[in-house]
């Protein structure tokens, strides 16, 4: 593997929101770039870093030079009929990959690692992050997830907005990001984040769609430092949010001491302070704070800037989480922070993916 997929690689030793996109393919699979080409697409779109995604094949990583200025972490596709996970963070070739790295564009599970459940738990005893990809996206072959008896105790992150210039999208992303409240109500503390799925720049011939681009959307991770490392805890420690290019802040304070996003200030009563920015963002529109799913304050953006302030009064019984929500001017979703928890942690009830989403049937857990 290049010494520039290294998870241990420090680009810069400074803390700090760092920008990057966990969804990218090479002409390994099927994107159209070579791995150096996709770097400097990377260093044009100013991304901090990005995670290379083949479907079913590690085989570029060996293929990357020693970028010095753009962080690559390593990732795979495993692309299924059940539906597309992303793991983030293997160094090589790991047992699991034995049915999947085959060179074919779909793998079958097969043997101990015979369900996704089984699949996704091997990943994550092996200190990996599992994210679903485009869950609600239809298209043939399907792209949704169909296995409704995945279990989202290996799940640690989920696409919620998945590349905007597919017009399915505009239907498929709300509709995770409903799913993605849902799991929030029921105690599930799965990370949003966001994917460009890029392939190519240009449209095939034939398709009326944008162009894509990588960086669109944008995930915004707080990290110690820019390394590999660093950008996987900080999604652990769900310290992230989504963004068609606005910048945002989302913060609580209570008894003297900030909380930023991702922050569990655990049980505790009395008033807490929460207060969003929104800066840089590309449309009029609106802010908003929602607290377990519901809106509890608004403000308009005007000049692409906002600032919004509410007080919570917490209840050391009560379970709250609570985000930031940033929508244009037509109802196009600009920017989602992860949440903000107070409160007893809660406890899910429910655990297979299909308990919260009607989807096909596929194999079975």
């Amino acid at each position: 593997m290049s010494q520039s997929l290294s998870l241990l690689k420090v680009l810069n030793p400074q803390a700090g929101w760092y920008r990057g996109d966990f969804h990218a393919h090479t002409n390994y699979s099927d994107g159209v770039h070579t791995p150096a080409q996709l770097v400097e697409v990377a260093i044009a779109e100013g991304l901090d870093f990005f995670a290379v995604t083949d479907h079913n094949t590690i085989d570029s990583f060996s293929k990357f030079g020693d970028d010095p200025t753009t962080l690559i972490i390593p990732g795979l596709e495993v692309t299924l009929k059940e539906g597309h996970f992303n793991v983030f963070g293997m160094e090589g070739r790991l047992d699991w990959m034995e049915h999947i790295c085959t060179g074919k564009n779909i793998s079958e599970l097969t043997g101990i690692y015979g369900t996704t459940t089984a699949l996704m738990q091997g990943a994550s005893s092996q200190g990996l992050l599992n994210s679903i990809n485009h869950p609600l996206m239809p298209w043939e072959p399907p792209l949704e997830w169909r296995d409704r008896a995945t279990d989202l105790r290996y799940l640690d992150c989920l696409e919620i907005w998945n590349d905007p210039s597919w017009p399915e999208n505009d239907h498929a992303n709300p509709k995770a990001v409903a799913l993605w409240t849902d799991w929030l109500n029921a105690g599930y503390r799965i990370t949003a984040i966001g994917g460009s799925d890029y392939h190519q720049p240009a449209p095939e011939p034939g398709q009326d769609k944008p162009p894509e681009r990588l960086g669109l959307p944008s995930t915004y991770v707080y990290a110690e430092q820019l390394s590999g490392a660093a950008i996987l805890e900080g999604l652990r420690r769900r310290r992230a949010y989504v963004s068609m290019g606005a910048r945002v802040t989302f913060q609580a304070q209570a008894d003297g001491t900030t909380y930023e996003i991702g922050a569990d200030l655990g049980e505790r009563s009395g008033a807490i302070d929460f207060k969003a920015t929104v800066t840089d963002c590309p449309s009029s529109g609106r802010a908003q704070i929602v607290r377990n799913g519901q809106v509890v304050s608004e403000t308009p953006i005007e000049g692409g800037q906002a600032v919004l302030r509410w007080r919570n009064d917490a209840d050391p019984a009560r379970s709250d989480w609570c985000r930031l929500d940033v929508f244009g001017e037509e109802g196009q979703m600009m920017a989602i922070t992860n949440p903000i928890y107070v409160g007893p942690r809660r406890r899910p009830v429910s655990h297979s993916y299909g308990d919260f989403a009607s989807a096909p049937s596929g194999k079975q857990s």
